[in-house]
């Protein structure tokens, strides 16, 4: 296992006893370690909003913010999310330690510590975050690899789908066998191009690393809106969506464009797999408040079931009007209930599926 240079890493030390910095800042040197100090949980704080460091020691009983509460404090500061913190404290009761770990530590050594232990831990934590930063700028570098060439092949398909487009027009100047083979191409590479566009959508959507703002939203209002984005989509097949929703408001704390493509990925879903002609439903109940969408689609078998939520899968079913599936909608759902800490039911209900969001 090769260990991240420690001259790239800071530590920030906090607590607010000097001698304890002292020992824990010696030990800390003396293997290369650049380190910054607190000693108060304001301090550290503002220590952090001016340099974010790649690991905290974290003392837990300290005057004015004790460490769980700074600890909680961290976590709503931009960069300090990935920031692994470990606590440091001579209470070794088995509530504290586990208070610490629940409450956003990665670990938790008693003091007084062993030092060769201390160090142990911290490059262990410290590789692991330099490996998730790293895995991290991978995937950034494939998603903007992937949607550039996406791009690049919507606009050759697209060439080629103009003059398929232009050769059906002349038709009648062409010899049977190229009308036919024009129309074929003008057919295929349509959905290859509704396939590259849904794609390019699905994969923007899919991007759920955006920071979420919580506040005061209408469940019925946002359920109105989602319904009104998907009814050309559901009128093209006859489809009718029956909207159940209180007249009163119906009010959550959670982020309105999260929730609302949350809503949008389920419809859409629910429009391709449902037959022409069919009745779908988006109902919200108020107390609890949980939204629903019922299709009459085939529903999912048990190997759907394990394999629901993952990016790219093909279920079982098709769409049943033809329309292009790229397999991430219900990823999307998942990824974003998972942030906002909604929980997803899904049942098949004989006539279709139901999937419902509780809050």
């Amino acid at each position: 296992m090769t260990s991240p240079d420690p001259n790239a890493s800071t530590i920030l030390i906090v607590d607010d006893q000097e001698r304890n910095i002292q020992v824990v800042g010696t030990t800390l040197a003396a293997f290369g370690f650049d380190f910054m100090t607190a000693n108060s949980g304001e301090q550290a704080l503002e220590r952090v909003r001016n340099r974010i460091p790649d690991l905290v020691l974290l003392d837990v009983l300290m005057p004015g913010m004790d460490g769980f509460e700074v600890c909680q404090a961290f976590h709503e500061i931009s960069g300090m999310e990935g920031v692994p913190v470990i606590f440091l404290s001579a209470d070794d009761e088995k509530n504290t330690v586990v208070r610490a770990l629940e409450g956003g530590g990665v670990d938790f050594i008693t003091k007084p510590f062993n030092k060769a232990e201390l160090l142990a831990r911290v490059r262990t934590h410290l590789e692991l975050k330099h490996n998730r930063d790293r895995l991290k700028e991978l995937l950034t570098s494939r998603e903007k690899f992937v949607e550039v060439m996406a791009h690049d092949l919507k606009n050759w398909v697209g060439g080629a789908n103009f003059g398929a487009k232009m050769l059906v027009e002349m038709k009648a100047s062409l010899p049977e066998q190229a009308q036919k083979l024009s129309l074929t191409i003008d057919e295929a590479s349509g959905k290859a191009l509704e396939f590259i566009e849904e794609f390019l959508e699905n994969t923007r959507s899919s991007r759920v690393d955006f920071e979420l703002t919580r506040k005061r939203i209408d469940l019925a209002e946002l359920c109105r809106e989602s319904k009104s984005h998907c009814e050309t989509s559901a009128a093209a097949k006859g489809i009718e969506i029956v909207l159940n929703v209180p007249e009163a408001a119906v009010f959550v704390d959670s982020d309105r464009v999260a929730v609302l493509r949350i809503v949008d990925n389920l419809l859409s879903n629910a429009v391709k797999f449902s037959p022409a002609g069919s009745r779908m439903a988006l109902s919200l109940d108020q107390e609890p408040a949980v939204l629903t969408v019922e299709d009459s689609g085939p529903g999912f078998t048990d190997e759907d079931h394990e394999q629901l939520f993952q990016p790219y899968t093909r279920l079982s079913a098709r769409p049943t009007g033809g329309e292009i599936s790229t397999g991430l909608g219900l990823s999307v759902v998942k990824q974003l209930a998972d942030l906002l800490e909604l929980v997803i039911e899904v049942i098949n209900t004989g006539r279709g599926a139901r999937i419902s969001v509780k809050f």
